[in-house]
């Protein structure tokens, strides 16, 4: 803790610690934490993906590889803070990061819904091997020291069941500027429905599945917005339907602006052998939006909507169901805003403020990092 009190906290993420904790970043904006840095854990491999990816400049992701790999070399002279891990289970970089448990406090973060031995994402090889870091894993999560924080009451179930961590539920957060730029009554379809894809532009994410529902609806009273990146881009640009392509937007506000254009946001992604959609944090900004979703049966999707019913919830090859009630958001007056009707007020609960508070407590519940053992 520091003389006045707030808290010291780090932040280590897989890729992107701004996009996955914005209420710790407001925290430190309204002065109740010292939010002292946030890193990416893997130094090398997310310089490439970062490149690949999210197209960052060689400038800038060279920078953040340079700052990650100095965290690594301080890792033992950091001590009295509240540190922030956000990993895939099983993953073997917690070898390296498990020092800072030494002298911190540690605050465990995931979003991974399934943690049955066989069901991580993260299986090192050989077996041998990933049956010493599961050991490793889940000696470390029960330490005195280390508080769980699961995104959501699956994934706490999960933990408990499988390897008997008790953790505390806090989602994911929305920025304000989702709510503040939210249309208050969503007019019906004038000239042309309006749908808005955002994300990774890949198979998984489902920008093939979309590109076909394209060509089975009325074209001529159809758009669709894509923003993302990824290695299905071509397809996008160089198709003839009526898409235009964004690329890649970062800034919240930006992307709220561009959402309070559209009707509906498509978040149709297909799983794969070891990924499914785990929460979609667009999905809750399109909400707060006033836009309808529609989305795939993924255990993300699932959760957030069945405040409504599941309302908008499809099967991965229900695109018959998805292009009839396209079909009727056209010809049906009223039928798209009784839709957004029925989905609206669901985001309330991810308001940033609230998921602030959520986590300032945890942080504080934790106490001072003397008490490290």
């Amino acid at each position: 803790m520091l003389k006045d009190g707030r808290p010291k906290v780090r932040i280590v993420h897989e890729t992107n610690p701004e996009k996955y904790f914005p209420a710790l970043f407001l925290l430190e904006k309204e002065g109740r934490v010292d939010l002292r840095g946030a890193y990416r854990y893997s130094v090398c491999k997310e310089w490439l993906r970062a490149g690949i990816l999210d197209k960052t400049s060689l400038v800038k992701r060279t920078r953040n590889a340079f700052h990650d790999l100095m965290f690594r070399f301080r890792l033992n002279a950091i001590s009295g803070e509240t540190i922030i891990l956000g990993f895939a289970p099983w993953d073997w970089r917690i070898l390296i990061y498990s020092f800072l448990a030494r002298k911190n406090i540690i605050i465990y973060h995931t979003s991974w819904h399934d943690w049955r031995i066989a069901s991580t994402p993260r299986q090192p090889k050989p077996a041998f091997v990933c049956t010493l870091i599961r050991r490793f894993w889940i000696n470390f999560l029960l330490k005195k020291n280390v508080q769980v924080v699961a995104v959501t009451p699956l994934v706490a179930r999960s933990l408990k069941n499988e390897i008997g961590v008790d953790s505390i539920v806090i989602p994911h957060a929305v920025p304000n500027i989702f709510f503040e730029l939210a249309r208050e009554n969503n007019s019906p379809v004038v000239d042309k429905l309006k749908l808005l894809y955002v994300g990774e532009v890949s198979e998984k994410k489902g920008i093939r599945t979309l590109l076909n529902l394209m060509k089975e609806i009325d074209l001529k009273n159809v758009e669709l917005t894509v923003i993302g990146d990824g290695n299905l881009v071509s397809e996008v640009v160089n198709t003839s339907l009526p898409i235009t392509y964004r690329g890649p937007i970062w800034d919240r506000k930006e992307l709220a602006s561009i959402m309070a254009e559209h009707d509906v946001l498509m978040a149709l992604s297909r799983r794969t052998s070891v990924w499914e959609e785990l929460f979609g944090i667009v999905i809750i900004e399109a909400l707060a939006m006033g836009l309808a979703v529609m989305a795939s049966d993924h255990v993300g999707p699932k959760m957030i909507l069945s405040e409504a019913d599941c309302l908008g919830v499809y099967g991965e090859d229900d695109q018959h169901l998805i292009v009839e009630q396209i079909k009727t958001f056209l010809n049906v007056p009223g039928s798209l805003v009784h839709f957004q009707s029925l989905q609206r007020g669901i985001a309330d609960s991810y308001r940033i403020d609230s998921i602030a508070t959520n986590w300032l407590e945890v942080i504080e519940m934790r106490g001072n990092a003397d008490e490290v053992v």
